[in-house]
């Protein structure tokens, strides 16, 4: 497959709703990117059907917005799918609500899984969590947070009795600041299923239920929001944005402001074609 160079104005055009991201595509980690104010006024100016689309478990809606807004960005929460809000319904298709359950992350994340139905427990305390949430990367000291859960899930694994590992946002990376970049939850989360894997081999409980994108929970509920098929995907990161993307049987296009610096076509010839964008956006004017 081989992408071809579009605007934002044929997107508009020619889908029923865009799908955007936002850290790489609408901000750097701190302030709007180039074009991203004008685009949301214009989108909201003329009844534009879309939804950011975002991997973002840390922070709450009323956050979100209260950020965008700081940006410039004027983005109304209806139009916020984070995959924060994706645990409330994983734990009611799992029937987990009332599980004792350790999160991982910031008070917002801890937020999100109690309004989920969780019962919540501390990493040093008496009680062992069923549930594992890892919400985000900070504020933990992850070597000694890691050994401890290598040693609880290695443990429970052996006794036939597995702990669940939930991770809501699978961003290896992300941008946190021009040039700047930051590890995501799944840097340390992919650290835990090798070393399961390492110990016992492979085995469907050792690895974690991934929300975010790529994976399809939260391309479904976007779908669902948008109330049709017909929409296109814009991010930064192939190996989130596009491939989830991709497989959800949806268009997508790639910026060149975050972590994708890919800018002509021919730069994709030896990408993998699910990891190929059907369109390479230059710029979001």
């Amino acid at each position: 497959m081989t992408p071809t160079q579009t605007n934002v104005s044929s997107l508009i055009e020619r889908y029923d709703a865009l799908f955007f991201d936002s850290f790489g595509v609408l901000v750097d980690g701190v302030d709007a990117l180039p074009g991203a104010v004008d685009l949301i006024d214009r989108m909201n100016a003329e009844a534009v059907e879309y939804f950011v689309v975002t991997n973002d478990a840390s922070a709450s809606l009323a956050g979100q917005i209260k950020t965008f807004t700081r940006q410039g960005l004027a983005v109304p929460v209806e139009r916020i799918v984070n995959s924060g809000g994706l645990i409330t319904g994983y734990f009611e298709q799992n029937d987990l609500q009332g599980t004792l359950t350790l999160v991982l992350g910031t008070q917002y994340a801890k937020d999100y899984t109690t309004a989920a139905g969780a019962r919540l427990v501390e990493l040093d305390g008496e009680t062992e969590p069923n549930v594992v949430v890892v919400g985000h990367s900070g504020p933990h000291d992850w070597e000694s947070t890691l050994e401890s859960l290598l040693s609880l899930f290695s443990r429970r694994y052996t006794q036939d009795n597995p702990v669940r590992l939930v991770l809501p946002n699978p961003d290896f990376i992300y941008p946190n600041g021009p040039g700047m970049y930051g590890f995501g939850a799944a840097a340390f989360v992919d650290l835990l299923e090798q070393a399961l894997t390492r110990l016992h081999g492979t085995h469907e409980s050792l690895v974690a239920s991934k929300l975010g994108k790529p994976y399809s929970p939260i391309f479904t509920e976007a779908v669902k929001r948008a109330g049709s098929e017909n929409v296109v995907m814009i991010g930064d990161q192939l190996e989130t944005d596009i491939l989830g993307a991709n497989r959800a049987g949806i268009d997508s296009a790639v910026v060149t402001t975050g972590i994708n610096r890919r800018t002509t076509a021919d730069e994709f010839d030896e990408v993998a074609d699910d990891l190929t964008p059907r369109y390479i956006l230059a710029s979001l004017v």
